[in-house]
């Protein structure tokens, strides 16, 4: 059986459901997480969260995706309509340092790549979201370059991949509670992105 939608619980609901549930993959992992856990996180009983998902796998597996559909739109959100490439890349910058869930967000998308590296269910998750995450910046490098912004030195695919392993870096040092708050995240990735770029202001 898959997963139900109930007429009677809202979308509000479900969501709740979701994010408790990505909450407790963070702290726990996948393999420990529980779903007394999850109910507990989202105000609601068992009987509600096996409503919407038969199983535990099923719960966890949705809560995977949506936390990952949220990451990619939190991107898009930051990439706004901004024409000049390095100040776009910057506000796509700050939509991420200035997450009020920082720590959280990052030490859940490491323990989703944890995950996915015992899970081979889950792998296609996390490689939609380098990939729509490597496009986007991508985007923006190309623009820079074209608007004569940005001279990198390397291909610019390598220059991506090099501010790309910037922020995972960073991701993993809030993750681990090194002391990196969000200005030192902020200004690592944009001092990366400036060297590899050849920013021209």
């Amino acid at each position: 059986m898959g997963e139900k939608e109930s007429g009677d619980a809202s979308e509000d609901q479900r969501e709740r459901i979701l994010r408790s549930a990505a909450l407790v993959m963070a702290e726990r992992g996948f393999d420990a997480a529980r779903m007394r856990d999850v109910a507990r996180g989202a105000g609601v009983s068992i009987g509600l969260l096996q409503h919407y998902f038969d199983t535990r796998d099923l719960l966890f597996r949705a809560a995977f995706d949506w936390s990952i559909d949220d990451l990619i739109a939190r991107w898009r959100k930051g990439s706004s309509a901004e024409p000049d490439a390095w100040r776009r890349f910057g506000l796509l910058v700050r939509e991420l340092a200035d997450d009020p869930d920082l720590r959280r967000r990052c030490a859940t998308w490491i323990e989703f790549c944890a995950s996915a590296a015992r899970r081979p269910e889950l792998r296609d998750g996390v490689r939609r979201a380098h990939e729509d995450w490597r496009e986007l910046v991508l985007g923006i490098v190309e623009s820079g370059v074209a608007a004569g912004t940005f001279t990198p030195a390397v291909p610019a695919d390598v220059a991506v991949r090099s501010v790309l392993a910037a922020v995972d870096g960073c991701d993993l040092a809030v993750a681990s509670g090194s002391g990196m708050g969000a200005e030192d995240y902020a200004a690592v990735i944009l001092a990366t992105a400036r060297s590899v770029l050849g920013v021209r202001e």
